[in-house]
């Protein structure tokens, strides 16, 4: 697949930031976008082990055999998005998120979870199953709960917005620090912490000459 959306990096900590994060830049004169079409929305589940490769190839076979699913499911897939993006934003910046906002999710739990079961877990306990459901459920309903489980069981002091700057574009991307000390300021070191270092270490060489 040609797409980004296989390789974006998943260092949200949490499913629903990781899918908050396939977008950046929202702000910005240059947003950066990764899931142009519903395919890429399958690609990036498959990747971030959303959905399993049946239920990637399952998702596809529906898409293909009926364009109005496909889109229908890709324009909820990217409201859900923006809706936890404001949510986390908002967390992340100490606030509230708007009630607007947590009925949206609310919505999008509520119609997945209708055509989910509850089933055993891998590793022990339960889990909604989707894998009998709807494409639209298979590939939200995981990402809406977990955006409801974080709002339930996290730390919102944890909750974090990486102030980075990427090529072109503000990154934003949201994230749950698991650190020990929470101390993580970046979303990832490699990219956006040292890539804000050499900017101000370069800032401040062309200042002293």
């Amino acid at each position: 697949m040609s797409s980004s959306a296989a390789s974006v990096s998943l260092v949200g900590g949490v499913p629903a930031f990781d899918f908050a994060n396939t977008a950046s830049g929202r702000d910005s004169p240059t947003p950066f976008e990764n899931l142009h079409a519903p395919s890429d929305l399958v690609a990036w589940a498959r990747h971030a082990g959303i959905v399993d490769e049946a239920g990637a190839r399952r998702c596809l076979a529906a898409f293909d055999a009926d364009a109005g699913v496909a889109q229908r499911t890709f324009r909820h897939a990217l409201a859900l998005r923006d809706t936890i993006y404001r949510i986390g934003s908002a967390l992340a910046s100490g606030g509230k998120p708007e009630g607007a906002d947590l009925r949206v999710l609310r919505d999008h739990a509520q119609r997945a979870i209708g055509s989910g079961e509850l089933a055993p877990a891998a590793g022990g306990g339960y889990r909604f199953d989707f894998s009998e459901a709807s494409p639209e459920a298979a590939l939200i309903g995981p990402l809406a709960l977990s955006a409801i489980d974080l709002l339930a069981t996290a730390d919102f002091s944890r909750i974090k917005q990486c102030p980075g700057h990427g090529p072109g574009n503000d990154c934003q991307w949201l994230f749950l620090d698991l650190s020990k000390n929470n101390s993580r300021r970046w979303c990832d070191m490699a990219t956006c912490g040292n890539r804000t270092k050499a900017k101000r270490h370069r800032a401040r060489r062309e200042h002293h000459h």
